[in-house]
């Protein structure tokens, strides 16, 4: 049986890579005095934060195709701290969520 690919995985890979880059930002700037050099390290920290916090929603939104893109994307976000998550994201991404595991068991996947 072929393996169905799934965009989701993209999807969390690339919110993965933006989250390592805003973590490497913060670092920097966390480790500087007030200045020059803490305010240009700063302000890398708010555009990569921006982008987060952008793409964020493209993960919450993005539906997975397969009963293992369903059980990733539910991994991940629950893995994630929740002051990068907004106060209203459960209820649409569970939904989503649903929606999601509904199609994945309509195509022949066993729960």
């Amino acid at each position: 049986m072929a393996t169905e690919l799934d965009s989701i995985f993209e999807v969390i890979e690339h919110y993965r890579g933006l989250s390592a880059q805003y973590d490497a930002a913060a670092s920097m700037s966390a480790k500087l005095v007030e200045g020059g050099e803490f305010d240009a390290a700063e302000a890398i920290s708010e555009e990569r934060l921006l982008a987060l916090d952008q793409y964020r929603d493209v993960l919450l939104q993005s539906k997975p195709t397969t009963l293992a893109g369903v059980i990733a994307l539910s991994r991940y976000v629950a893995s994630l701290p929740a002051w990068l998550l907004s106060d209203e994201w459960h209820q649409p991404f569970l939904r989503m969520l649903a929606d999601a595991l509904d199609d994945a068991l309509d195509k022949g996947a066993t729960p």
